[in-house]
Parts: structure tokens; sequence; C-alpha cells
């Protein structure tokens, strides 16, 4: 019995370690966007109001990303969960990491199944670090 375990383990993280991407799928999501700042200065007073976002830096300057979906459908269950009076800007990217949107895809689900903005909430603040870890790999 030991052996048929021992024998699963070694196939499973041959089969992970060995495996290769054949074929990347892009997908579609959008984010939230607070605003664009100039300076990282405006751009953390701007957030200090806010409890869970990341930003990233480009050309055009600092971008306060408040929200991540996948399912146009939860844009405003989380829009309306985050309490913000100001405008927030959606932003639409492509993605080719296919583990990121299934996980988006599942955390989405649960958004759709649920009017709690604490389950809202808690579920984007996962999606935001997951995505943030991703793009500062």
């Amino acid at each position: 019995m030991l052996g048929i375990y021992i024998g699963f383990y070694i196939y499973r993280k041959y089969e992970k370690d060995n495996s290769k991407e054949v074929f990347s799928e892009t997908n579609t999501i959008y984010l939230l966007q607070y605003g664009v700042y100039k300076e990282k200065d405006s751009m953390m007073e701007a957030g200090s109001n806010i409890s869970d976002y990341f930003y990233y830096k480009d050309n055009d300057g600092y971008h306060i990303i408040i929200g991540i979906t996948s399912n146009k459908d939860n844009l405003n269950k989380i829009k309306n969960s985050l309490n913000i009076d100001s405008d927030i800007y959606l932003k639409e990217i492509s993605i080719n990491n296919n583990e990121f949107i299934e996980n988006l895809r599942q955390y989405d689900n649960l958004i759709m199944n649920t009017d709690s903005n604490n389950v809202i909430l808690s579920t984007e603040k996962l999606i935001l670090s997951r995505y943030e870890g991703l793009i500062n790999e």
C-alpha cells in the first residue's frame, strides 16, 4: 500500500515538473481602477482611504487597482461593495496565465452567488493579492 502512495507521489511530481504548456489561451479580465497619478506621493495619498488595493507604474503614471473580475456581471456588485464615492474606471486587459484565470473564475462564481459585502470584499482582497504577485514576479 505504501508503494502505491509513493509511486503516485513520484508520478505527480514528475508530471508537474516536466509538463510544458503547449497551448496558451488569452483571456480578458477587467481591472477596476481608482485613478492614475503622476506622482507616487499623490497616489499614496489617494489610496490612503482604501483598505485593499495594489498599484503599478507605467508610462501614464501610477495606477490604483481596487478590484479584478473576468465576469462583467460582477462589476456592479464589486463597485457597490467597495462603497467608494469617486469614479471607478474599467480597464480591460488580456492575460494568458491559465492558473490565474482559473482561480479568478472560481472567485467570480463565489461573488456571483453572494450578496454579502464581506464575502465580496474578502474575495477581492485575495484576487488583488494574487494578481499583484503575478505582475511582480
